[in-house]
């Protein structure tokens, strides 16, 4: 009777739940065409995926969905799917008995049902959400067949780890496509239904197990498998791992600048409609400045100070050799080695590991993939103790000197075997563009984004010498020329008395001589002679915000103000290119999945004759604004390039024996910031490299012994098997032979003696003329200063 009764209520409320919702109810076409969310997918501009940011959608067909996987389903969730016409009566009988009794026996949802409540209603309470599910159900198996619903919800439901969908989790949990399924896998993705974080095979193994188990078991009953199909699917271990999306360029300071500025625009939403952005960024040259400033910051600078010991120990004594850890076995420690080593990150090219034996010159380590490795004397000979930034004594003698059974340590990948290794302390960036139109074609923000999200491109810091080339540049177009002297000789303003790196004074030097050895005092005095009222305007038509410089401190000659790599990057592609302001840009096109082409990025291009065609197909162009003279740029090109060939660069030249590459070192008080900015005509490139915390980085330190062989690595890569590009020599530039010390015009055959370019205007005329230039004064006498500033 009672059954009766509830059959009858169950077919009025349905019936009345129609009449009421019907109007309201979506369209066919709203779940027929039904947008599945899509995340943001960021390529190279080579068309190559850098990260997907959003949920994993894979949309399949129902050709591809295997039958046991849907069996799986059906036997599970809905095992009268094929009978019922969207509402299955008996089940929510089942649930209606339930609920008047106060037991749960199951739910009264259909696979219909559930669809229903996927598409449009499960912000709702749950008897609400019924009530108003059975209606949509029962429109839905009118409109759709069977299969089209099965695909559909297997299209919609979440199943864990950022998996929107049967083809993403397929993906996700097994990197394999749905069709590839085995019987024991379909059952798995079918038991993470209805909760895909605490059923997680990945997370809660056990439990997963378990649940496969009910799922397996159901098909059996329903005669969906055998005996035998059911023993071998029940008995197959988890396989399931976390297979990471198809990154094919490590990328993810971009990945994140491009992120951020859509969502400013876009809000959430730029997560979910399926917005595609290709970037400038060169997929070769972004993986160069990955390998270059990872392994850079390793090798040219934190193995030369030392070993500072392992992360943490797990191995005290052999008395109580897990006095440290509240839960440990107390037989092999293996297991409980793994279990800590699966919580702790890979960073850079490291590998956390845990030592397991230690001999005389070698020792065993244990990886988080099981996998036991050993390092030989080779691997671990550089680890000298680290006592200071200054001083890393004694060096090893055995192995034991440097690890013991126990320690959480950094191993690497070596070329021939495998080595001790540590993550650095210290961070960099590298940004790289095109000065024809200041696409950005490689960036990294820092050592490893997992680490520190801080990009480092953008942070503002000192960039010392690196700033000099934009005070020369302003006395080259004030008169000056390559020739003219400076009096490298102590000079005293208020308290403020500037050193050489060196400590020694040279009398009157070339402007020349000064910028590719980076005297300090002679750039103080040239800026002190310009004054700032011709220096930071110059600067500025380069994008340095000189608005917020101090007009009477002689120490910004010296790059004491703080700038981004970006701007230092973007400042020096204006020299590689003639003259030219270009704007530095990454986001090359955007595309909507409803829209199509969105945005197209229209760069102002370096060109000589920009005249546009009147063809209404022809691409637009924007002409690049000239900032300076293309004969100063010209000169100051020939300035850098003596820095390579002969001054604090010159390790460029000996590495990459190239006659086109230009550059200039940058190291500020301390030292702490290191710098090096170099460039051809086709790519500029900056390095920077520092301590978040502002500290000495140690006395020995210098631009040249860490950022110049980091751009070295980079650029040897970047440019391999590209032509030499230089500046042409533009009109209004003369040679004259002059004395290398003195910058006077010299006679031919004198010993001393160079060719060096002048604006016409400027240029000498004959042996003796005076160039512009600063006298000797009293202050040359002076004592040496005790302040240093690089």
């Amino acid at each position: 009777m009672l059954a009766v009764a509830g059959t009858t209520s169950i077919i009025m409320v349905s019936s009345a739940a129609y009449l009421y919702l019907a109007p309201l109810l979506p369209s066919a076409e709203t779940y027929k065409d039904v947008q599945l969310e899509t995340p943001l997918r960021i390529y190279t501009a080579d068309n190559r995926l850098i990260d997907e940011i959003g949920n994993r959608r894979n949309p399949v067909t129902f050709e591809e969905i295997p039958l046991l996987l849907t069996n799986a389903l059906i036997a599970t969730e809905d095992v009268r799917f094929y009978s019922h016409s969207g509402v299955d009566i008996q089940s929510l009988l089942r649930g209606f008995y339930g609920f008047i009794r106060g037991v749960n026996l199951g739910g009264g949802s259909t696979i219909t049902m559930q669809l229903a409540n996927n598409l449009s209603f499960d912000s709702d309470n749950v008897y609400l959400r019924k009530f108003k599910e059975i209606p949509f159900a029962l429109q839905i198996q009118r409109e759709l067949s069977k299969e089209e619903i099965l695909t559909l919800y297997l299209n919609t439901i979440y199943f864990g780890a950022g998996a929107d969908g049967i083809g993403a989790a397929a993906f996700v949990y097994y990197g394999k496509a749905v069709s590839e399924l085995s019987l024991a896998e379909a059952a798995m993705m079918v038991s993470l239904l209805p909760c895909p974080s605490t059923c997680n095979p990945l997370s809660n193994p056990e439990r997963a197990i378990a649940r496969r188990e009910t799922r397996l078991l159901n098909m059996l009953n329903e005669g969906m498998i055998d005996s035998e199909e059911y023993s071998t699917a029940n008995s197959s271990p988890v396989t399931a791992q976390r297979h990471n999306r198809n990154i094919a360029v490590h990328a993810p300071y971009v990945a994140e600048m491009v992120r951020q500025q859509l969502y400013r625009e876009f809000g959430e939403a730029t997560y979910t409609l399926g917005f595609e952005v290709t970037t400038s960024i060169d997929g070769d040259k972004q993986l160069a400045a990955n390998r270059a400033l990872v392994e850079g910051l390793e090798v040219y600078y934190d193995k030369r100070h030392g070993y500072r010991g392992p992360a943490a120990q797990y191995l005290v004594d052999d008395a109580d050799p897990f006095a440290d850890s509240s839960r440990a076995p107390s037989t092999d420690p293996t297991e409980y080695w793994l279990e800590q080593l699966q919580t702790v990150p890979v960073y850079g090219n490291q590998h956390p590991a845990i030592v397991t034996a230690v001999e005389q010159r070698q020792f065993s380590a244990l990886l988080k993939s099981g996998e036991t490795v050993n390092v030989p004397w080779e691997g671990m000979n550089w680890a000298y103790t680290f006592r200071s930034r200054n001083e890393a004594w004694p060096p090893p003698q055995q192995a034991a000197d440097a690890v013991q059974i126990g320690d959480l340590i950094r191993v690497k990948q070596g070329q021939q075997h495998w080595e001790l290794g540590q993550v650095p302390d210290i961070q960099g960036a590298l940004i790289s563009l095109s000065p024809s139109d200041g696409a950005v074609l490689a960036l990294v923000g820092g050592y490893d984004f997992r680490r520190s999200q801080v990009n480092r491109v953008l942070q503002a810091r000192p960039p010392g010498s690196n700033f000099k080339p934009f005070l020369y540049g302003a006395a080259l177009e004030h008169g000056y020329s390559p020739a003219s002297t400076i009096n490298d000789a102590p000079i005293t303003r208020g308290d403020y008395r500037p050193n050489n790196y060196d400590n020694t004074f040279l009398g009157p030097v070339t402007l020349r001589y000064a910028l590719k050895e980076s005297r300090n005092v002679p750039a103080v005095r040239l800026y002190d002679q310009l004054g700032s009222s011709k220096v930071l305007p110059f600067a500025a038509k380069f994008g340095f915000q000189t608005q917020n410089f101090p007009r009477n401190d002689l120490t910004v000659a010296l790059g004491s103000q703080d700038v981004q790599p970006l701007e230092l990057v973007t400042a020096y592609a204006a020299i590689a290119n003639g003259g030219y302001k270009v704007d530095p840009w990454f986001i090359k096109q955007i595309n909507s999945l409803a829209d199509g082409v969105i945005f197209q990025s229209i760069p102002s291009i370096v060109c000589e004759d920009c005249s546009q065609s009147h063809d209404e197909s022809a691409e637009v162009i924007v002409p690049a604004p000239r900032i300076i003279d293309s004969r100063v740029a010209y000169i100051l090109n020939s300035m850098l390039r003596s820095v390579i060939e002969e001054g604090s660069g010159n390790r460029v030249q000996r590495e990459l024996a190239r006659g086109d590459l230009m550059g200039k070192t940058g190291t500020t008080n301390g030292p702490q910031e290191l710098w090096f900015s170099g460039f051809n005509q086709d790519l500029v490139t900056t390095v920077f490299v520092g301590f978040d915390t502002p500290e000495p980085l140690g006395e020995r330190e210098q631009g040249a012994t860490i950022a110049v062989p980091i751009w070295i690595d980079y650029m040897r890569s970047a440019l391999a098997d590209t032509p030499e590009a230089s500046m042409s020599r533009p009109d209004g530039i003369v040679d004259r032979l002059i004395d290398k010390t003195t910058g006077a015009v010299a006679t031919p055959g004198d010993s001393n003696s160079m060719f060096e370019y002048f604006r016409a205007e400027n240029a000498p005329q004959m042996a003796g003329d005076q160039l512009p230039g600063v006298e000797l004064d009293e202050e040359a006498s002076e004592e040496l200063a005790t302040e240093t500033i690089f």
